[in-house]
């Protein structure tokens, strides 16, 4: 049976997404409806055979969001497919069919170049293939593939299909910073649309310490009013509850001190240099303990409900996670807030059936790229940025579309 364009509902449309091993959250309606309002517009495309599927419904074979970026002055627009096509690779006339139609409605909304992101490994044997016998070029990343390209094509990712091997596998440091923040009365809250304030304010700051700009508040409002119908989306937030802080030192210290005197008493039965420097550690530590006890009971008058260190925003789609933004205070950094929330994201999203978890591209910062190697990612590399011609005469524009689109 010949493939033919289709007519999805957005439900449809998410839902194909979703369960296709292409499928990203960047593919689905609610990420179009989210770019509306950083001056883009969007449609949706489908092929397959109609009435070929279960129960006489079509049988959808290939699917694409795109994307479009008007010029400011001439009629014409850049047609964007972030992460797209979905579609089987390996299937010359699904590609075919889902290219034309793609075309076809780029060119009704004055689309002049598409440009393309496939979220499918660089290695997969047919994608490249497939677009460069089609007219597509690799667009030139330049120096760097992480600056230059809408989405960056190295990231960092994790399987979190096996969360006990997963925490096996981790380092002693990573599997230590996760247990000292349940020790040191760090919360974890899966906040919601009302965690946005409190997120944004620890966004603010880790943009003026790392020296990068930040979205408004509006922007983040908005991406969790569309994907939280979906269930699709997660703000998290991290938070020191100084009053359980200052009780679990105190408790901390009380039984550091049963082990002092065990441990002297072992000393005068047994003197050598390593008694000494165990009872000297074990004295330290309750010193510590009993030092911090006072700035958490004077921080607990003054934020009785608690004080945010760290938030962060997680999407799905289907098994994939994604860690779009993380933000982090400047207090408190020692408690290392960011491990315990990335454990409970990922336990939280595991539970789901979520089997990946995206920390996103690799980038220049070695602090936050440090921080991503902790959790045992596998480096991916997808197929990169394809950009194919849809009015070859409009050759002098071209450079000009890239312009704005690299202003996006």
């Amino acid at each position: 049976m010949a493939l033919a364009a289709l007519d999805l509902t957005d439900r449809e449309h998410d839902d194909f997404v979703r369960d296709h091993p292409h499928g990203h959250l960047m593919q689905t309606t609610p990420w179009g409806r989210e770019k509306e309002h950083t001056g883009w517009t969007w449609r949706t495309v489908a092929v397959g055979r109609k009435g070929a599927g279960p129960d006489g419904g079509d049988e959808v074979t290939g699917a694409a969001l795109i994307l479009f970026r008007r010029t400011p002055v001439l009629p014409l627009a850049l047609a964007y497919c972030p992460r797209g096509f979905v579609v089987d690779w390996a299937d010359g006339e699904s590609v075919d069919a889902l290219l034309g139609e793609v075309s076809r409605v780029a060119k009704a909304n004055r689309g002049v170049l598409l440009r393309i992101d496939p979220a499918v490994r660089i290695d997969d044997p047919d994608v490249r293939p497939a677009l460069e016998s089609r007219g597509f070029t690799r667009t030139d990343p330049g120096e760097d593939a992480a600056k230059t390209l809408a989405q960056p094509a190295l990231r960092m990712v994790t399987d979190i299909s096996d969360l006990d091997r997963l925490e096996k596998e981790l380092s002693q440091g990573t599997r230590q910073s996760i247990r000292k923040g349940e020790k040191s009365g760090l919360v974890y809250e899966s906040a919601g649309r009302d965690g946005i304030d409190a997120f944004y304010e620890l966004m603010k700051v880790t943009g003026a310490r790392d020296g990068f700009g930040i979205r408004s508040k509006d922007y983040f409002t908005t991406l969790v009013d569309v994907l939280s119908p979906t269930d699709d989306i997660v703000v998290s937030l991290v938070k020191l509850d100084h009053g359980a802080a200052a009780a679990k030192a105190r408790k901390a210290v009380e039984d550091t001190r049963a082990q002092l005197e065990k441990a002297r008493a072992k000393r005068e039965k047994y003197p050598s240099e390593k008694a000494d420097r165990q009872v000297a550690q074990l004295e330290e530590t309750i010193a510590k303990k009993e030092e911090s006890i006072p700035g958490f009971e004077a921080a607990h008058a003054q934020h009785p409900d608690g004080q945010y260190l760290a938030g962060s925003i997680f999407a799905t789609c289907g098994t994939r996670g994604s860690y779009l933004y993380a933000a982090s205070s400047d207090e408190h950094r020692n408690l290392r807030p960011n491990y315990l929330m990335v454990w409970r994201i990922m336990q939280d999203a595991a539970a789901k059936g979520v089997t990946t978890f995206d920390f996103g591209g690799i980038d220049a910062s070695e602090g936050l790229e440090e921080f991503k190697r902790q959790w045992n990612p596998e480096r991916r590399e997808y197929a990169g940025e394809f950009t194919k011609s849809l009015r070859p005469l409009a050759g002098r524009l071209v450079d000009l579309l890239v312009r704005v689109y690299k202003r996006r």
